[in-house]
């Protein structure tokens, strides 16, 4: 358990100690308020001397101006978006670009504005020095411009916000009048200047466009010439309808052929059906005949006899004369009406082979057509060709005729519109940009009151007066000395003057740095160790004792554990649960604390059961006090420890060493008596390294060696 009453730790030789550098700031005050109050004056009176600069800013909107009015071509649509982010930055470097700077410069009249123009108030001696030395160009060679554009790009500055189009210009000077005028200028010769490159680009396209017109126009009516010439030489002349005239006539006597088929099967028709009507005696129902006006009298007269027939009938018998006569008469009008539809079926017959003889004709004329087309075919395969590339360089020379059209006028606009408008102009500010009086002083203050605490604290650092001083090596006989476990913490703890510290020396040296008062035997453990800490990265040491006992072997054990401690990462692990000898080196807020039985048994983990010695660097794993069934095997534990530190000190009875034997690198027993010698060779068969501490070595000898 550890007392409620404060401890002092061991306190490590590079340790800073703050109340050394308070006391060093606190006597070096004047270092530190001084420099500060100069800063101070020194920052006001700058800021009160110093000219005023200005900034003024226009802002301006990259976008297409290309509206429907504008452009030439009416019937193309306009594209409204702007440029990407790589656009926009090429813009920002067209802004400031030299071209355009010295445009301004001239429009603004620069030269022999003092703040521009470095021959404004001669050539200083400074700079005939640089001049003759070859570090910087004589001025009075260069133009005025030149002469300017370095300090007129000094005080250029072009920005663009992130994810926009929107480009900011901003134009320092002393006057600002003159800051606000420069920003405008800049961002109206900008303008000016994409005008002029659409302009440019016109013209450009015109010019070339203009010979491709030229030539188009020539080789059109090269094409246009053979053409004709072709059509003529073939006599494949074109008619109505834009078709060669041997295919139109052949179209015609098709036409008339067929007319004339149709008018010979209609009059065919007609006469047999005549014939047929006469066989059957319906004359009258004959259409042709009925119509016929001769048919007409005669059926008149006919109709006029057989009424008068029926009149004198009534009177007379048919034997009469009179009777005779007009049956006579009757007779005789049918005779005529038949001759006269005979005539008309003749007449239709007549039709008939008349347009057979025709359709005869034209189909002779029609075969003789046939050929004379089949002939001028492939001719026509040809003109087809030449018509071809002559209506393609026709229609070419009207697209690129249109072109040069537009770009004439595309040159000859003087408002052609820009990619981009100013949508804020520049005033004249009223605040100076710089200097900024309270920033500039706050910081210059702050920073020289920095700078001089710094060197103040570097320097107490430097020379070591800032650390804590490391005690002297005194031959202290008693350096770890722990108390029984029934003794408070507070009275075993030592403090920090009852415990100097003592540096180990290397193991080669070891035999020469010896005190007086370490044995053989001891050194020869020292050296042990640090030969097997050449050889592996952990070094696990097995302490044990020959029989149980109070006091001394664990007073041993502690010693071993806090002088391995200083000289690398160093662990003390309790085998023995129970074993409270060592419980009083931790703090735990529980009584007793979680160990290595409680590890083994699974209800703790590593983080709960080591712990930091009170008087040392030393880190302590106790015994602990579950009593379950160990769920982990003690070779885990070993590896699992070993990679962590570079010594691990085990303190176990005698049949826990027999059981750690196997996973130590060296183990020592206290003793010299046969019961030692006994226990030391049982280690030995099981696989460690076991040799004897012979009289039991104190922790005086230990911390010696």
């Amino acid at each position: 358990m550890r007392s409620s009453a404060p401890t002092e730790t061991e306190t490590a030789a590079n340790e800073i100690d703050l109340s050394r550098i308070g006391a060093a700031l606190s006597k070096k005050r004047w270092w530190v308020i001084v420099p500060t109050i100069v800063a101070l004056v020194g920052a006001a009176i700058f800021v009160n001397v110093v000219k005023p600069r200005y900034t003024a800013d226009a802002r301006m909107l990259l976008e297409n101006q290309d509206d429907f009015y504008t452009r030439i071509d009416k019937g193309t649509r306009v594209d409204g978006n702007g440029p990407d982010a790589e656009g926009v930055q090429s813009q920002i470097q067209l802004l400031t670009s030299r071209d355009l700077a010295r445009r301004v410069i001239k429009q603004l009249d620069l030269q022999g504005n003092v703040e521009f123009d470095p021959l404004a108030n001669g050539v200083g001696a400074l700079t005939r020095i640089m001049v003759l030395l070859g570090i910087t160009r004589d001025p009075t060679l260069m133009s005025p411009e030149d002469r300017i554009l370095e300090k007129f790009s000094d005080k250029l500055s072009v920005l663009s916000p992130t994810k926009t189009r929107v480009l900011t210009i901003e134009f320092t000077a002393r006057n600002p009048d003159l800051a606000a005028r420069g920003a405008n200028a800049i961002a109206q010769t900008y303008i000016e200047m994409q005008q002029e490159a659409k302009r440019d680009i016109a013209r450009d396209a015109a010019h070339s466009l203009a010979t491709l017109v030229s030539d188009l126009s020539t080789r059109v009516a090269e094409a246009e010439g053979k053409v004709e010439i072709y059509r003529s030489k073939t006599g494949l002349l074109v008619g109505a309808n834009n078709t060669v005239i041997s295919t139109q006539q052949l179209g015609e006597l098709n036409n008339q052929l067929s007319s004339a088929r149709a008018t010979q099967a209609d009059a065919q028709a007609k006469a047999n059906l005549l014939r047929e009507m006469l066989r059957q005696n319906r004359v009258g129902e004959i259409p042709d005949v009925a119509n016929n006006e001769v048919i007409r009298r005669i059926f008149e007269q006919r109709v006029s006899l057989r009424a008068q027939l029926a009149l004198e009938s009534r009177t007379l018998l048919p034997m009469h004369p009179r009777i005779k006569e007009l049956n006579a008469q009757l007779s005789d009008l049918d005779a005529q009406w038949r001759a006269t539809a005979e005539r008309t079926a003749r007449t239709l017959e007549n039709d008939a082979r008349i347009a057979s003889s025709r359709v005869e004709n034209l189909t002779r004329v029609m075969e003789d057509q046939k050929r004379v087309a089949g002939v001028a075919g492939s001719e026509e395969v040809k003109l087809r060709d030449l018509e071809r590339v002559a209506r393609l360089l026709k229609e070419q020379l009207e697209s690129e005729t249109a072109k040069y059209q537009e770009a004439l006028a595309r040159e000859n606009v003087k408002a052609t519109p820009a990619d981009a408008r100013v949508i804020q102009r520049a005033l004249a500010p009223q605040i100076p940009s710089f200097p900024k009086k309270i920033p500039i002083i706050a910081f210059s203050t702050l920073a020289m009151l920095i700078l001089s605490v710094g060197a103040i604290v570097a320097g107490e650092m430097l020379t070591g007066r800032a650390r804590v001083d490391s005690p002297a090596l005194e031959p202290v006989p008693a350096l770890w000395s722990v108390p029984a476990p029934q003794q408070a913490v507070a009275e075993s703890a030592p403090s920090a003057e009852e415990s100097p510290v003592i540096a180990l020396p290397d193991a080669d040296a070891m035999t020469a740095t010896m005190p007086t008062s370490a044995t053989d035997p001891e050194a020869a453990a020292i050296v042990r160790i640090d030969k097997a800490r050449a050889a592996t990265t952990c070094v696990k040491v097995l302490v044990t004792p020959c029989c149980d006992s109070e006091g001394k072997p664990s007073e041993t054990v502690i010693a071993l554990g806090r002088n391995l401690a200083r000289r690398g990462r160093a662990l003390l692990a309790v085998v023995d649960r129970g074993a409270k000898v060592y419980d009083a080196l931790v703090h735990s807020p529980h009584s007793p604390p979680r160990g290595m039985a409680d590890l083994a048994a699974g209800v703790a983990d590593f983080g709960e059961v080591i712990h930091r010695d009170v008087g040392s660097r030393l880190h302590v794993l106790p015994g602990g006090v579950s009593d379950g069934d160990e769920q982990y095997d003690l070779a885990l534990v070993v590896t699992a420890l070993a990679h962590t530190y570079d010594f691990v000190v085990f303190a176990a009875s005698r049949d826990q060493a027999l059981r750690l034997a196997p996973h130590v690198d060296l183990a020592f027993v206290l003793g010299d008596d046969a019961a030692a010698e006994t226990l030391r060779d049982q280690l030995a068969q099981a696989g460690a390294d076991a040799h004897l501490l012979e009289g039991r070595a104190s922790a005086d000898d230990l911390v010696a060696a």
